[in-house]
């Protein structure tokens, strides 16, 4: 491992940012919390590092027991956030973290955490399933689902309006995974699950999802203008999106031959797209799908190549 060289005294040995930004060799991550050996009782652990200048994401990894021998790699995930937090069952564990941009990386930096099993549910957190967290979903009827915590006899299960602070919509108790909420309408929800027995509650979980059945607005095509003949060459196709009020949304532009052979079908982040078509007659257009899968179709143009 090549030596820690502080962030400060590289700037002032290099005197160039913009190299900094390209190479990220032997900078250091600072491993924040757990602290190295900690014993912790919660079955969810926030693991935190200093944010790393350029770096634009961050290695993060689990293994179970060591890195040297490992049994179980329980996380080896990309993420742009300093922070995290994750789920751990009981055990010894090691954990490390590198910054990364795209031409480069910092070494790795190691730390081990033991979790021990908790004699109360008071530092426990269910762990949820699924829906995923901050889904976009169609149906009016939502089954929630969540691992099991020992120790638990039932589960309060919530359902509110908006964020976790937000007006109760449903509760109820059950025993076991999974629960359904029924007849929801349209919008943005929170659900949370607190596990309990006979002389202690766990923490809530909260995850959000939103309920959107309506399509998007109509797309727009602006150009080529309908029935237009043009060149054989490049070809700019050009519309406006569609629009929803609850989630974000895509577009796919699709374009037949006069036989209504499909010969482009592309999902787009933007507004327009270039390409070439070869002579013929061809019609296009262009569909807005949201986040929760309801999608609007433009009218088709006819474009003549010649």
């Amino acid at each position: 491992m090549k030596p820690f060289i502080p962030l400060l005294a590289a700037l002032l040995l290099t005197g160039c940012t913009d190299l900094l930004e390209e190479d990220l060799d032997g900078v250091g991550v600072l491993l924040l919390t757990p602290q190295d050996g900690d014993t912790i009782t919660s079955n969810v652990v926030t693991f935190k590092w200093e944010s790393v200048p350029y770096a634009t994401e961050y290695l993060f990894q689990v293994a179970k027991p060591d890195f040297n021998a490992p049994q179980l790699y329980l996380a080896d995930s990309v993420i742009e956030s300093s922070t995290l937090t994750f789920p751990l069952p009981p055990g010894t564990y090691a954990w490390r973290v590198r910054g990364q941009n795209g031409s480069s990386h910092t070494s790795f930096y190691q730390r081990t955490v033991v979790v021990e099993a908790a004699s109360t549910l008071a530092d426990l957190f269910p762990i949820l399933i699924a829906p995923a967290s901050n889904a976009a979903l169609r149906s009016q009827d939502i089954a929630v689902s969540w691992q099991a915590l020992g120790g638990a006899e039932d589960y309060r299960v919530e359902l509110r309006q908006g964020d976790q602070s937000g007006p109760l919509v449903q509760a109820q108790l059950v025993t076991a995974s999974p629960y359904s909420f029924t007849s929801l309408a349209e919008g943005v929800y929170t659900w949370g699950v607190q596990a309990q027995n006979s002389s202690s509650v766990s923490n809530f979980s909260y995850w959000g999802f939103t309920v959107d059945r309506t399509a998007p607005s109509v797309p727009l095509l602006t150009a080529p203008a309908a029935s237009a003949t043009v060149p054989n060459s490049d070809i700019q196709f050009q519309w406006q999106s569609g629009t929803d009020a609850a989630t974000a949304t895509t577009d796919s532009l699709f374009v037949t031959d006069a036989n209504l052979v499909l010969v482009r079908q592309l999902s787009l982040t933007g507004t327009n797209y270039t390409d070439s078509l070869g002579t013929g007659v061809y019609q296009w257009s262009v569909r807005t799908t949201d986040a929760a899968g309801n999608g609007t179709t433009s009218a088709s143009r006819t474009l003549t190549v010649q």
